[in-house]
């Protein structure tokens, strides 16, 4: 007998034979007396595999009875009865989604008695396991949410006060899913999230020791990530659309444990950074709304490349250990960032990086817009040279605020109107922080005056409608590139040399 049951069996057997003096308890007078028999008939202990499955338990007594599961994991059928001599109880256990093996118990009491059931289940190898890559697989990158959004919507330049066509689309709020109040924390559909999948290989390759994945693309990337000793697959995630891919595992011997090749398809390069759960069972953990500004075309037909500029929301903060985990902090890591730039305030600032070893920089905006733009002109151009510096001295650098927002739209739009995208691909680009999660794309503190969570910055609202009218403001009869350009040298104060080297690294 374990602990736990010894522990159960000296609290419940006092109160078992406890008896208040007047006392009427039927089933204590009827029993009291009674000398009681438990037996179990056949199986005492029960082990279920991976898949769970039924079983059934048999033992007869001679009073009532009760059977109670110690864990949630395992129900029984019927949980209490009467005296008898062939009584069958069913034990449910249900697929197990955890690696390692379980062990639990059943507790079978009578009046004065108790005996316990083991049950055991075996834990699954497999349990997190994205869908299988094989060697060859054409992957696609980015949710499928997204991709529908950014291929079917095209806005022209300066509509932005006529319409918005994001709420046509699913996996955000306000949209065609009917996400509520109610259902936010565990139902929409992880839209910011890119596709993700995982490398398998075999039990028989296993040795002991840690394992590594090696990685390496295309456009010249490359990055390893340590495997838990014992595992049979690694998933992997925020690939760059269009791009091909090279993988292996290794042993820590040196052997190769997978090997192949892939490529990808899609509109963006989404990234998302392992955390745990933001609150209780609540989803929303990790580096969310993230995504890079590679790929984006601009008007003399030059591309944004990709993994030199991220935006996205928070990765660390003051209250709580989320987003981020101890893997999390790794896979950062892993996609190259060198760089985090942290637009908060004062009230949520952090003034070190969220991972060790990023340079860190942190100038505490209060609030994004034209404000940002004209009110905090030297911050927004401390913030516009950081970025700069990050990528002149290879540094992949990620800009963010607590949500991945307003400030950050704020930034977002100056630097992808400055490269030369066009203003209503902006726009779409901007709108993307509708397929993040509430906390994110919908602020939880405006729930009394939100009741339906409906997302309410669209290209239509608030920071886009503030800052993109000032930049064509700027242009006159120019380009969006133009007034943004303008900005930065008679506002910001920002050199052209500096505005013209920036456009050199960042395009191709």
């Amino acid at each position: 007998m374990n602990i736990t049951k010894l522990l159960t069996s000296l609290l419940v057997l006092p109160l078992l034979t406890f008896c208040t003096p007047g006392a009427t308890d039927s089933n204590t007078d009827s029993e009291e007396n009674i000398d009681p028999i438990f037996n179990i008939i056949g199986e005492k202990e029960f082990h279920f595999g991976i898949e769970g499955g039924s079983v059934t338990l048999k033992f007869s007594t001679n009073m009532k009875w009760t059977a109670e599961p110690s864990s949630s994991w395992i129900e029984v059928n019927p949980s209490s009865g009467e005296a008898g001599e062939d009584i069958s109880v069913t034990i449910n256990c249900e697929e197990t989604t955890k690696q390692k093996d379980r062990n639990s118990y059943i507790t079978l009491s009578i009046y004065k008695k108790i005996l316990y059931v083991d049950i055991s289940q075996d834990g699954n190898p497999m349990a997190g396991a994205a869908a299988e890559l094989k060697s060859g697989d054409v992957l696609q990158a980015n949710s499928e949410l997204t991709e529908k959004f950014l291929t079917e919507v095209s806005y022209e330049d300066n509509t932005y006060k006529e319409y918005t066509k994001v709420f046509d689309y699913p996996g955000g709020f306000g949209g065609p899913d009917g996400l509520t109040w109610d259902n936010w924390g565990t139902d929409w559909p992880d839209g910011d999230m890119p596709c993700q999948y995982s490398i398998r290989w075999g039990q028989d390759a296993l040795e002991s020791g840690t394992m590594k994945l090696h990685m390496e693309d295309e456009l010249g990337w490359s990055g390893d990530l340590d495997i838990a000793e014992g595992s049979l697959y690694v998933n992997i995630t925020n690939l760059v659309p269009n791009d091909k891919y090279t993988y292996s595992v290794t042993a820590a011997s040196g052997a190769v444990l997978a090997q192949g090749n892939f490529s990808t398809k899609g509109s963006l390069h989404q990234v998302y950074f392992l955390g745990d759960p933001a609150k209780g069972d609540i989803k929303g953990g990790g580096g969310r709304n993230a995504r890079d500004f590679g790929g984006w075309k601009t008007l003399d037909g030059k591309t944004i490349k990709y993994r030199k500029v991220y935006r996205g929301g928070r990765l660390n903060e003051k209250w709580s250990p989320y987003p981020l985990n101890a893997q999390g902090e790794k896979e950062v890591l892993f996609e190259g960032i060198g760089a985090e730039l942290d637009l908060r305030g004062n009230s949520d600032v952090m003034f070190d990086p969220a991972v060790e070893g990023l340079d860190h920089c942190a100038p505490v905006i209060e609030q994004g817009g034209k404000t940002m733009l004209v009110s905090d002109k030297e911050k927004t151009k401390e913030c516009f040279m950081f970025v700069y510096n990050s990528v002149k001295a290879n540094k992949p650098v990620y800009f963010h605020c607590s949500l991945g927002r307003d400030r950050t739209g704020t930034l977002g739009i100056l630097i992808l109107g400055l490269l030369g995208v066009r203003e209503g691909d902006i726009a779409k680009e901007y709108e993307l922080t509708y397929f993040a999660p509430v906390g994110y794309s919908v602020s939880i503190s405006d729930k009394k005056s939100n009741p339906a969570p409906t997302f309410k910055n669209t290209r239509m609202a608030w920071v886009y409608s503030d800052v993109v009218p000032y930049f064509w403001e700027l242009a006159g009869d120019g380009t969006f590139a133009e007034g943004v350009e303008k900005y930065l040298l008679t506002v910001a104060g920002v050199s052209q040399d500096v505005i013209d080297d920036f456009r050199a690294l960042m395009l191709e």
